[in-house]
């Protein structure tokens, strides 16, 4: 199966400018060099901690940002070197839910005018057929004609993100990312909006990129997980292997703090934040934190390694390993 969306050696780097006079510039590396692919109808997960890079590369996806490096093609196509007209026209393909629906909606704009600007921008339909296409829409995401006068301020949370839905869904995009789309709301509430999402993607035969810190909502809601860490992909694969079998220590720490029977008391901890993405760290980013720290960790850059069909890692405790079982065997 050809992949929908093909990411490789993707990088997004800020310069910082420093206002002393004897200061340096420096650079902040917010995606730093990751490949992976998306396939046609799967939920793909982005894990990890605050500031490690998931939102940059979810607008990345999008070309909301443009890359410092790399490429990202959709069904083989290099979207930054689309003319203007050529992402005009792509955009219909592609769109992001955010996190907060009360600042990704217009305030000052009706619900009607929210679902028929995507429509009146891309000149599709008349003016019935886009009354319509409006009421379907509210209809596949549980709401009815009756909020088209609706401000958002007049919504409930899960409403909101219902039309904030309805607004990404209303061109019938094939793929949409979505970014933290329900951590802001009750748990009752995430419930019904991932189960909504589920729904749809069966119907409008969509593509999911599934941003998210709460990991307990990614391993029901996710066919694949990848785990960043500032910047990089250090662990990739099916969401199975990776909660029966996470091989990098940082995944190690993250799902070994999901409350289950069998964990509840072995947390792995690990000690003090994310780095500051502007430091250039030689060797392995994950050093400072990790329990399993070797030399050659804070020497060179891990390399990804194949522990199964689709189950990647970046750590050199892998290589390690696998030259003691050479060793023994």
């Amino acid at each position: 199966m050809k992949p929908l969306i093909e990411v490789e050696e993707v990088k997004k780097y800020y310069k910082q400018t420093h206002r002393q006079l004897w200061g340096k510039d420096s650079l902040i590396k917010a995606v730093n060099g990751i490949s992976f692919s998306l396939y046609e109808g799967e939920t793909f997960g982005l894990v990890g901690e605050s500031g490690s890079g998931k939102t940059t590369t979810g607008q990345l996806l999008v070309q909301l940002l443009k890359q410092t490096e790399g490429k990202i093609r959709f069904k083989g196509k290099d979207v930054s070197k689309f003319s203007a007209k050529q992402l005009k026209a792509w955009r219909k393909e592609v769109q992001i839910v955010f996190q907060d629906p009360y600042s990704s909606l217009n305030p000052k704009k009706t619900v009607q005018w929210i679902l028929h600007e995507p429509l009146a921008l891309h000149k599709l339909g008349d003016k019935s057929s886009r009354y319509k296409k409006m009421l379907q829409t509210l209809s596949d995401v549980g709401l009815d004609k009756s909020y088209l006068s609706r401000y958002p301020h007049e919504l409930s949370g899960g409403q909101r993100q219902r039309i904030a839905i309805a607004a990404a869904l209303i061109l019938e995009p094939q793929f949409i990312v979505i970014d933290e789309g329900v951590s802001a709301l009750d748990v009752s509430v995430q419930a019904q909006i991932l189960n909504l999402l589920k729904d749809l993607q069966q119907q409008y035969l969509l593509t999911y990129f599934f941003i998210s810190h709460d990991l307990n909502v990614v391993q029901y809601f996710c066919d694949r997980i990848a785990v960043m860490y500032l910047g990089e992909i250090v662990e990739l694969g099916k969401t199975a292997d990776i909660i029966k079998a996470r091989e990098h220590p940082y995944s190690e720490a993250l799902f070994s703090a999901l409350p289950t029977i069998e964990n509840s008391f072995a947390v792995m901890q690990i000690q003090g934040e994310i780095s500051d993405a502007s430091q250039f760290l030689e060797g392995c980013a994950f050093q400072a934190r990790c329990p399993y720290v070797y030399e050659l960790c804070k020497r060179e850059k891990p390399v990804v390694q194949k522990i199964n069909d689709g189950h990647l890692v970046a750590c050199h405790r892998i290589q390690k390993r696998k030259e003691e079982e050479r060793v023994l065997s």
